[in-house]
């Protein structure tokens, strides 16, 4: 093994576990934003009036049920913080209320569980 090859093999072995899980972005299907941060699922983030939903799926873009989904919300709304539970709420989502209906921009830190693995992700989403 040459030295290029040693430094692009030390390279790919620290590099992001998420650069190498998905394939493309899936396009949101729900009004809201995809983010891509987590190595083993696709979340889909929309907050609407009072209630923040998130849909979740595999790295392949299949749904995960909402069976094996739970986690909660920290969400950011005029600078103030709240945070929110996540309960089942459909095929493949998860839903909670907050104290007030969102307006403005929404900044959300989402700590999930899907199938018993832990999926964080980050938000910056319109309110509708």
């Amino acid at each position: 093994m040459n030295i290029r090859s040693a430094l692009l093999t030390t390279a790919l072995l620290f590099a992001s576990p998420a650069a190498f899980a998905h394939g493309e972005k899936p396009a949101p299907a729900h009004g809201g934003i995809v983010a891509d941060e987590s190595a083993e699922h696709w979340v889909e983030l929309a907050v609407a009036g009072d209630q923040v939903t998130a849909w979740v799926s595999d790295a392949g873009n299949k749904p995960v049920p909402a069976a094996q989904l739970g986690g909660k919300a920290t969400v950011l709304i005029g600078g103030k913080s709240q945070t929110v539970a996540l309960s089942p709420a459909g095929a493949n989502s998860l839903s909670g209320n907050l104290a007030a209906p969102a307006t403005g921009q929404v900044t959300a830190v989402l700590a999930l569980t899907a199938g018993g693995k832990p999926v964080q992700v980050k938000f910056v989403v319109p309110a509708k």
